[in-house]
């Protein structure tokens, strides 16, 4: 297939324009996991440590902001046959519309010893599905999963799942 279209699936949904996960270390002391660790990838893992310590999420806006930067730079740089086909990269003058935009975060909390909590930051809600953990409780020696949904401008959900 030598042209792809103008109506490339990566850039229209915007989750496949995203390298499929990342892996990086957060804090071991109560502080904020910062936009950088909760998005830019379809899966995110973030390790955690330390005993009786509160981590807070960046605020909705920071992380929406985030996927808005990862976004645009994975597209600006997969644009494959589409730009081949053009003769160059075609300007990005805005993303796909990040509304009901979903990841994965899991939150490994292996080098948790007792009592990590996890809490809101500004715009951000914690949910927990009916049968899963508390959204709030990261307990210690596993894995925190949560579904991340953009529900808004400034607003994303936090929905724990496992």
């Amino acid at each position: 297939m030598t042209n792809l279209g103008v109506f490339r699936d990566d850039f229209y949904n915007a989750v496949y324009a995203l390298g499929a996960c990342q892996a990086i270390s957060g804090p071991t002391a109560t502080g904020v996991l910062s936009a950088s660790l909760l998005a830019g990838s379809q899966e995110c893992y973030t390790s955690v440590g330390g005993t009786s310590q509160t981590y807070t999420t960046d605020s909705a806006a920071n992380i929406i902001a985030q996927l808005n930067t990862a976004v645009q730079a994975a597209y600006k740089a997969n644009v494959g046959g589409f730009a081949s086909a053009l003769g160059a990269t075609p300007a990005v003058s805005g993303i796909p519309n990040l509304f009901n935009f979903s990841w994965y975060i899991n939150i490994n909390t292996n080098g948790v010893t007792t009592g990590a909590t996890l809490a809101a930051g500004a715009g951000v809600t914690l949910a927990a599905l009916t049968g899963a953990p508390s959204a709030t409780a990261l307990g210690t020696g596993g894995n925190a999963i949560y579904i991340a949904t953009v529900t808004g401008p400034t607003s994303i959900t936090l929905t724990r799942v496992g």
